[in-house]
């Protein structure tokens, strides 16, 4: 009489073997496919340097002329302000200069603005 796990246990012992030629094929390519990978992202590594390089050498470029440009424009904005102020107060630096020598010279105002709306009398005149 047989036995009736005889050809469960060779079942048993030819899955273990084909479980284990799996498990090395696998690992074989499971190794193959970390190798692989690991030499694409060394390629990509090399590749990617240079472009790194150049990047930051734009990169400080741009810095540098945004920088510049910066600078000009608030140098400009700085002396527009100045110009800005000195138009304001003209006129008032103007009163202010006329107001001080009417008070230093009374007289020769008064003589002045006689002869001047004599001038202007005559010249409407016509």
């Amino acid at each position: 009489m047989e036995k009736p796990f005889a050809k469960d246990e060779q079942n048993t012992s030819s899955e273990k073997a084909s479980t284990n030629g799996s498990q090395n094929t696998a690992n074989a390519v499971h190794q193959r496919v970390e190798s692989a990978s690991a030499a694409l992202h060394g390629g990509v590594d090399k590749l990617a340097e240079p472009a790194r390089h150049a990047v930051d050498r734009l990169s400080g470029a741009a810095h540098q002329t945004i920088d510049k440009l910066s600078n000009g424009a608030s140098h400009t904005a700085d002396v527009f302000a100045e110009r800005a102020q000195f138009v304001t107060q003209g006129p008032k630096r103007v009163l202010d200069e006329g107001t001080a020598w009417i008070q230093d010279k009374p007289l020769q105002a008064v003589g002045l603005a006689l002869l001047l709306g004599l001038i202007v009398g005559r010249l409407t005149s016509r």
